[in-house]
């Protein structure tokens, strides 16, 4: 059975839409210099993204994109931070991070105060929250301030959204009953909560569609996603398997899967791989686009940054050159190479210029830091050979070894290579990025020689136990596979990291971001799998330059 939409208002659905990137960005933060954020806040923010949500499904029905996504996510973390407000303000901590706008505020407990019943949520409130939690799969991280949350609500009539909430409830919360229906005949939602304990796929269809045809309503573009089927059928989904019988744009596929995948992906050591991914790489390169638009620099950018390097291979009349103005022109080539990349899906003589330049700056910092106290060292670039005096700068630290380690795997030399062999990601600085340090230590082992599955586990434990965090981890996945020595696996992990960097870039504002045009770890695994293990790289994408894999190819 086909349910179609109703109509909403078209000038409220371009004005959800219009710069919502900055509105957003502009609303928090308004609302932050105001004075403590409050339920009030919070659902307005709520209600903010489920607009622009409803916007993005007027062309996109099935919301299956990045960008949905991560509006889904904040959507569900501000209606949780209006709920955590009235369950905790003032007597607990609690804090609320929105990672499309980049914000969050945390809360202390204020000793003495009371709490204002003003800030209590509503039976609806708690109820848009809840199942917004459940499609973002958040209910256990905020189960307690639910809890919390609806103890602390007026007491009053008990009101149909009332027995939905309890339903709910008890649902998640075994300590809970399951509300007895005020009516004779339960309410659809209720009777679909029932179903789903039963396991009964017949009485929960029909309970779904009484909910559909009882009619979503509204003007607003929010009132396309009617949060309470959405959820029902997501957990039918994702609890039994049970796929939606009716054929509706009000259930968006992407919300109800959980924006799953078709089949598993490679997710770590020893995983079955996507099928239809395999079956794609066997017939042949996959081609994967680059979403993100061309960012040229001005001529004056351009000539601004080539200045500022050869100012720090220059030394001054009297004076040493100083090893750390080499990280800030290697910073230099990094923006020089992007901005590059941004406007060619192949490398160009001006990028394998940047590459090169860049191998032997970074080579030369960890040439001064290796360097024993009161001497120097000695760095050939660009022809020339210079001198350094032994420096071991915080900003020679474990992500700028990262860097300068990328740039010596995509250009192959081993001259460059070796000295940050010697160093150490750790050699100037502690490595304090959890989620990172791991990754780093397994690729210095496996490069050196030691053992790296170690390191390569706790990796892959890191990046699992983060999830789907505001930056982008390191391409932990794609290293197991080359260190596992599995080349289709490999493939698949390239596939997927490379999807998953487009996609990140694709949120919000990232697309102009520094990195977005290339992924240097990515780009340098694939050349380093390319010229140690003579593998074939089945993606072909402006991500992964044609020109440099084939100067990776083993002699």
């Amino acid at each position: 059975m086909r349910i179609e939409r109703h109509q909403v208002d078209g000038a409220r659905v371009a004005k959800a839409r219009e710069d919502f990137v900055n509105r957003i960005g502009r609303q928090v933060h308004s609302y932050s210099r105001a004075g403590l954020m409050t339920t009030t806040e919070w659902q307005l923010i709520t209600d903010s993204f489920l607009d622009y949500l409803g916007a993005l499904s007027t062309t996109r029905p099935d919301l299956d994109c990045a960008e949905a996504k991560a509006v889904l996510k904040d959507a569900a973390e501000a209606a949780a931070g209006a709920v955590s407000f009235a369950a905790y303000h003032p007597h607990d901590s609690f804090h609320v991070f929105l990672d499309y706008p980049n914000f969050g505020m945390s809360y202390d407990p204020e000793y003495g105060q009371e709490r204002d019943p003003r800030n209590r949520v509503t039976a609806g409130d708690w109820l848009d929250a809840f199942c917004l939690a459940i499609l973002s799969d958040k209910v256990p991280a905020h189960g307690e301030a639910f809890c919390w949350a609806r103890q602390l609500m007026p007491d009053g009539p008990v009101t149909s959204t009332l027995e939905l909430a309890d339903g709910f409830g008890a649902h998640f919360f075994e300590e809970e009953e399951f509300p007895t229906a005020s009516a004779a005949e339960p309410q659809p939602g209720l009777r679909a909560l029932r179903a789903l304990t039963d396991g009964d796929r017949e009485a929960f269809d029909a309970a779904l569609l009484a909910l559909l045809q009882d009619g979503p309503h509204g003007t607003g573009p929010a009132s396309l996603l009617p949060l309470v089927p959405i959820a029902l059928a997501a957990l039918a989904y994702r609890t039994h398997g049970w796929s939606p019988a009716v054929d509706t744009d009000y259930l968006p596929h992407a919300l109800v899967t959980g924006f799953e995948a078709p089949g598993p992906r490679v997710r770590g050591l020893g995983r079955d791989p996507r099928p239809d991914a395999v079956a794609r790489l066997a017939a042949g390169p996959v081609d994967l686009d680059r979403t993100s638009p061309a960012r040229p620099l001005s001529p004056d950018s351009e000539a601004r940054f080539e200045r500022r390097t050869l100012e720090a291979l220059t030394p001054k009349e009297g004076e040493p050159l100083d090893a750390w103005e080499l990280t800030c022109a290697l910073r230099y080539q990094t923006y020089l190479l992007a901005a590059r990349a941004s406007e060619s899906s192949d490398a160009t003589d001006a990028q394998l210029a940047n590459l090169r330049l860049g191998s032997r700056l970074g080579a030369a910092v960890y040439r001064a830091a290796l360097a024993e106290p009161g001497t120097e060292a000695e760095a050939t670039i660009d022809g020339r050979t210079l001198r350094f005096p032994a420096s071991r700068d915080t900003d020679f630290g474990p992500a700028f070894w990262e860097t300068a380690l990328s740039y010596a795997l995509i250009t192959g030399s081993s001259e460059d290579l070796e000295p940050l062999l010697l160093a150490g990601p750790t050699i100037a600085a502690e490595d304090r990025s959890p989620f990172a340090a791991p990754y780093r230590t397994a690729l210095h082992d496996h490069l050196r020689g030691a053992d790296p599955r170690p390191a390569t586990e706790r990796a892959l434990k890191e990046v699992e136990r983060i999830g789907d965090r505001i930056f982008l981890p390191p391409p932990v996945v794609l290293f197991s596979q080359l260190v596992e020595g599995d080349e289709t696996s490999f493939n698949l992990a390239l596939l997927d990291a490379l999807e998953a960097h487009r996609d990140h870039h694709s949120v919000a504002d990232r697309a102009t971001d520094t990195e977005a045009p290339l992924n240097l770890g990515i780009l340098a695994l694939a050349c380093h799998a390319r010229r140690t293990r003579g593998w074939t790289v089945h993606v072909r994408s402006p991500y992964l330059p044609p020109r440099l894999l084939e100067a990776a190819r083993p002699a």
